[in-house]
């Protein structure tokens, strides 16, 4: 089943509970952004898993050391998934999917500045991560980099595949209808004039394509 995320790059707690007012009854995980994350600490982690304990609650601290130990920030903050870097060392992807393991919890791996992504995505796969994101950075969105068409380059891997990069509606349909098992959206929804409605019509595309409707 494919699940909604809604990347929060914001800068403080009562803004992001705000948002989640409006739209978080839409979507399957809710990420504490990296902004949000190095602004509030793992507080608004904290007050977001209590607010909405039945969401997947993200902290996309992007590791890249200190695996174990960042690790356990985020999940004794209550955080059901961190986000480690795959350009990390190899020792510190395994420490933070280990730590992961000890509290029952989550690892999405994140693939940003992979030159290789096809050989890396192979190494990272065997070390046994719950999702390998084809993110496509904020600085290079601009340049034309089409997450849709990178995420191709991941066709050969089993592992559960996410997709980050400046997905808005105009190109909702064509993420959902691509290999992803998680789509990620980010300011395309919480800068609409009316997310609200915005999250819905998402919402409806995800459900048709998982059978719901």
């Amino acid at each position: 089943m494919k699940l909604l995320q809604a990347a929060l790059d914001l800068f403080d707690t009562q803004t992001t509970l705000s948002v989640l007012d409006q739209v978080g009854e839409y979507i399957d995980i809710i990420e504490i952004g990296t902004p949000l994350c190095l602004s509030t600490g793992m507080s608004t982690v904290t007050e977001v898993k209590k607010r909405f304990p039945d969401k997947i609650v993200f902290a996309d601290v992007k590791i890249m050391d200190g695996g174990g130990i960042i690790g356990k920030m985020a999940f004794d903050a209550g955080a059901d998934m961190v986000s480690v870097m795959a350009v990390a060392q190899d020792s510190t992807l395994r420490a933070t999917i280990e730590c992961a393991r000890s509290y029952s919890r989550k690892v999405l791996v994140d693939m940003c500045a992979v030159k290789d992504m096809e050989g890396r995505a192979r190494q990272i796969e065997a070390m046994g991560p719950d999702f390998i994101c084809c993110h496509v950075g904020y600085d290079i969105q601009k340049s034309g980099v089409d997450p849709i068409t990178e995420l191709r380059r991941l066709d050969g891997v089993a592992t559960p595949k996410a997709i980050a990069g400046g997905i808005r509606m105009e190109t909702f349909q064509a993420a959902v209808d691509s290999s992803a098992d998680v789509i990620i959206v980010g300011g395309g929804l919480y800068n609409h004039k009316n997310m609200r409605e915005l999250a819905q019509a998402m919402r409806k595309i995800l459900d048709k394509k998982n059978g719901k409707e």
